[in-house]
């Protein structure tokens, strides 16, 4: 019990000060791409897509390494040192870049940011998930903390954005120094990990190639592009959005941070009962649940007209990301090979959505700039809500989850 409780918490820590840390930096970054580095709509978006494309560059190797690697902590060990320089990136390199070249500052900011965040995640996910069920704990209940650590972030964020923006990104990277110490304390035991090397050989040649012509594969990837990451594209510009509702934009970003610490907050306790719901309910049935809400919540902020009905679609957050994030893990456990679950969630879930993003991030932008963004939202709204209809006959509804025993994961 011991040794389940140390890997509880100190991943839970974890997962708390890296989600700290990236809702510090992006919560308002289209905020701060437009305020303090002056940019349009559309090259908001441009920046927005090159870090998709980074990170697409990223997560088929995350994924396959992840899952080569298996308990060993060297991807996490990477990740921690890169975010460690999140305040010199923010204060000094990327504000110049944006003022000498977009194209450039897209590049660099991209790579840099595709790494930590979009790239990264998954592959931060995927380790924690394989954790927690050799510790036999629920990944939903240690993911909880992400929730909380981005809650705090919100919290804070929201109230220097507009007095003091670059105090984010110095307490950013103390957050990341402090992330490399509870790491260096998650030591798994011995013989898991010894487990984990003898097994390495078991994971079939050539299943990599293989997910490709699954169709249970190509499925999962449809709902995901079609509404995962139309999701996404619509979010990112949300805060700018939000605040036109307000006489003020600085109103409006104050009135948007305290809001999603509020949501966040809501997330966390919609966290802890996500797993009781997708055993109950099935996984697919939870990914569908999870597309209606994103449709529902897009396609009302195309008609919203005013700060309270903005704030509660704002809100409805809360009550399908947490859903969405374990289904995901819970879908996969019961379709796939769990051996591969790194490199499906990678490629399958985070991969899949960046690429979407890339094209779809540019085109939502200009589509802001040019029809608004009410029409943007209630076109993306409509596809998003196809494409989750056509989810309820495509995704497989198989509910059982495989082996989990030690050599079945690794």
């Amino acid at each position: 019990m011991k040794k389940l409780n140390k890997s509880y918490w100190l991943f839970g820590t974890f997962f708390l000060l890296y989600f700290f840390i990236w809702a510090a930096c992006t919560m308002f970054l289209s905020l701060w791409l437009t305020n303090i580095g002056g940019l349009s709509s559309t090259e908001t978006g441009i920046i927005f897509s090159a870090i998709s494309i980074s990170a697409i560059c990223y997560q088929p190797f995350f994924g396959i390494i992840s899952d080569k690697l298996g308990l060993r902590k060297n991807l996490l060990w990477f990740f921690v040192g890169l975010l460690v320089f999140i305040g010199p990136f923010f204060v000094y390199i990327l504000p110049v870049l944006l003022k000498t070249n977009i194209i450039l500052a897209a590049i660099i900011g991209g790579a840099y940011l595709g790494a930590v965040f979009n790239g990264g995640v998954g592959a931060i996910e995927a380790y924690i998930e394989r954790v927690s069920h050799l510790n036999n704990f629920e990944y939903g209940r240690v993911r909880v903390f992400g929730n909380i650590g981005a809650a705090i972030s919100s919290f804070v964020t929201g109230h220097l954005f507009t007095s003091n923006p670059d105090l984010i990104f110095w307490i950013s990277s103390m957050a990341a120094v402090l992330l490399a110490v509870v790491l260096s304390f998650a030591k798994l035991d011995n013989n898991l990990q010894k487990g984990n090397r003898n097994n390495e050989s078991e994971v079939p040649k050539g299943s990599t190639i293989a997910l490709f012509i699954n169709k249970k594969f190509w499925f999962f990837v449809l709902y995901v592009l079609g509404v995962g990451c139309i999701y996404d594209v619509y979010d990112q510009q949300f805060p700018v959005y939000f605040t036109h509702f307000f006489a003020t934009a600085e109103k409006g970003t104050e009135v948007f941070g305290n809001l999603v610490t509020l949501q966040i907050f809501l997330e966390a306790i919609v966290m802890i009962l996500a797993p009781f719901i997708i055993n109950k309910f099935g996984a697919k049935k939870a990914l569908i649940y999870a597309g209606f809400v994103m449709s529902f919540r897009i396609l009302g902020s195309g008609i919203a007209d005013g700060p309270i009905f903005i704030s509660l679609l704002k809100l409805m957050h809360a009550i399908e990301v947490p859903i969405l994030l374990v289904a995901v893990f819970k879908f996969i456990s019961a379709n796939f090979d769990m051996r591969l679950s790194a490199t499906i969630y990678l490629i399958g879930f985070q991969f899949s959505k960046q690429v979407g993003s890339i094209f779809l991030s540019t085109i939502a932008g200009n589509m802001y700039d040019t029809v608004g963004f009410k029409s943007a939202y209630l076109l993306l709204g409509s596809i998003a809500l196809i494409f989750t209809i056509l989810s309820m006959f495509t995704l497989p509804n198989k509910t059982s989850i495989k082996s989990l025993r030690v050599e079945n994961i690794i």
